[in-house]
């Protein structure tokens, strides 16, 4: 900004100056300083490209850092210190054609390690949690063709295998169930020969099944945690895809069944994909769902119903539970080809808005134009989006960079963190193509880090927490 508004004072003053010259003089004076002016703005220039070049080429604008992959994201990153030094890393897996787990560093996607698959694209989100109660934190990474949820220090380096029955694409849940100082690991599992996919429960430590339950279709949904009957055990709250079209509510100790709600639908249905999300204590929890149906329901602990609407549209992404417009009560934010806020209380529509494609992974609650309040944030194809949650109004958008091939578009959940440390938010995602055909050769990603504006303790995993309730 500095050359153009030089020239234009020198300019201006050039006209005063020499007010009393002959048309031709003044005419040469200020061609010689045009051409130093333009000698002065080449010089800036390369003096800027060799700081950017020892910087890592970091971009300008909103762009913290990027950096190319082989294939895109499918599941949720998790922003995490995990080496203990009190800066944020970012660990995301990766699809077909590129099949890691990264560890990046959060502030200047410097990377820390990566870890290579068996062979399986890297679809399950993230998890990282302290397993074995050392004070340091594993890393938990799903492999989705051979059902292996690897099990990484924070160096990177394998420490075991959670093996589970068959693929998974279901984001790990951590929690100590039974309050015993032991943690369990939950995740589910896609249908085996017989048509039935499962949930399994690990204890965290030792890698051993402590329980499991098999249900008709895949388990691709998050295992959602919470005490659903006042007994001091966190209970698990699973859906199917392409299976019962039933929510089951399981007991955290053994297993057993609490509940079954079945919804709307028939055997063509495809059921729901993402699990429910959870808002409340003891007598006051409330479960809520969305189907691929097009319905969104709202449960008490015991399973029963107590609102359900019908927006329509394949609602396949999860439902994110927040006081969106700041008047003390819950709305839920969820969406198919359009973005539904709804209260919470009875499912009435506070504001809907037309997306340019389908909503897939859902939404963080976030203050993204650093006004103090909160904003929806989602993915839209190649698109960073935030509205206001009171009013839905857009607040915020960042194109990312494409290639422009078919099937390129932004395929993970937000997350958000203050990735360096300035005391904003910072958003994380990957654009890029994903397929699992022509061998991967049209596959490619951009991993990329972009500032916001706002301020607040973020989105850093998944539905907002390794209990996977998306409050």
């Amino acid at each position: 900004m500095r050359i153009p508004i030089t020239l234009t004072l020198l300019l201006t003053m050039g006209g005063l100056v020499v007010a009393q010259d002959q048309p031709e003089d003044r005419l040469s004076k200020l061609e010689k300083r045009v051409s130093e002016l333009e000698k002065e703005n080449a010089d800036l220039k390369r003096r800027v490209e060799a700081l950017e070049k020892k910087l890592g080429g970091a971009p300008a604008g909103p762009v913290l850092w990027q950096f190319e992959l082989k294939s895109d994201q499918k599941g949720s990153a998790h922003v995490a210190d995990v080496d203990g030094d009190g800066k944020p890393e970012i660990l995301f897996g990766t699809y077909y054609g590129d099949e890691h787990l990264y560890c990046v560093d959060a502030a200047t996607g410097k990377l820390r390690w990566k870890h290579k698959s068996d062979g399986g694209p890297l679809d399950a989100s993230v998890a990282v949690a302290d397993l074995d109660g050392d004070g340091k934190p594993e890393v938990l990474s799903g492999d989705s063709a051979y059902g292996k949820l690897y099990c990484l220090g924070a160096d990177g380096k394998p420490k075991g295998v959670f093996q589970l029955p068959s693929g998974t694409d279901s984001p790990p849940a951590v929690a100590d169930l039974d309050g015993d100082g032991v943690v369990e690991v939950l995740a589910g599992s896609m249908w085996q020969r017989d048509g039935d996919g499962a949930v399994t429960c690990f204890n965290g430590k030792s890698r051993v099944k402590v329980w499991e339950r098999r249900f008709k279709g895949c388990v691709q949904s998050e295992p959602v945690l919470a005490d659903l009957n006042a007994d001091g055990v966190l209970d698990a709250i699973i859906t199917t895809w392409r299976g019962d079209r039933k929510i089951h509510a399981l007991n955290g100790k053994d297993g057993a069944s609490l509940w079954e709600f079945e919804t709307r639908g028939n055997d063509k249905s495809m059921g729901m994909y993402h699990g429910v999300a959870i808002s409340g204590t003891g007598e006051s929890v409330t479960v809520y769902a969305a189907t691929c149906e097009g319905d969104v329901y709202a449960l008490d602990a015991a399973g029963k119903q107590r609102w359900h609407k019908r927006p329509g549209g394949y609602l396949f992404a999860p439902i994110t539970i927040a006081d969106f417009d700041g008047d003390g009560r819950d709305e839920l934010a969820l969406g198919s080809s359009k973005l539904h806020v709804l209260n919470a209380e009875d499912g009435s529509e506070a504001w809907s808005a037309t997306l340019a494609t389908s909503l897939d992974r859902g939404c963080a609650p976030v203050d993204a134009d650093g006004d103090g309040d909160l904003d929806v944030l989602y993915f839209v194809g190649c698109s960073v989006i935030a509205r206001d949650g009171k009013s839905g109004e857009v607040t915020f958008t960042f194109d990312a960079p494409r290639k422009g091939t078919t099937y390129e578009e932004i395929s993970s959940a937000p997350v958000v963190a203050d990735f360096d440390g300035d005391g904003t938010l910072d958003v994380f995602f990957v654009i890029g193509e994903g397929t699992s055909t022509d061998d991967f050769k049209g596959n490619h990603g951009l991993a990329m880090a972009i500032r916001l504006k706002g301020k607040g303790s973020g989105w850093p995993t998944f539905r907002g927490n390794l209990r996977r309730t998306g409050r």
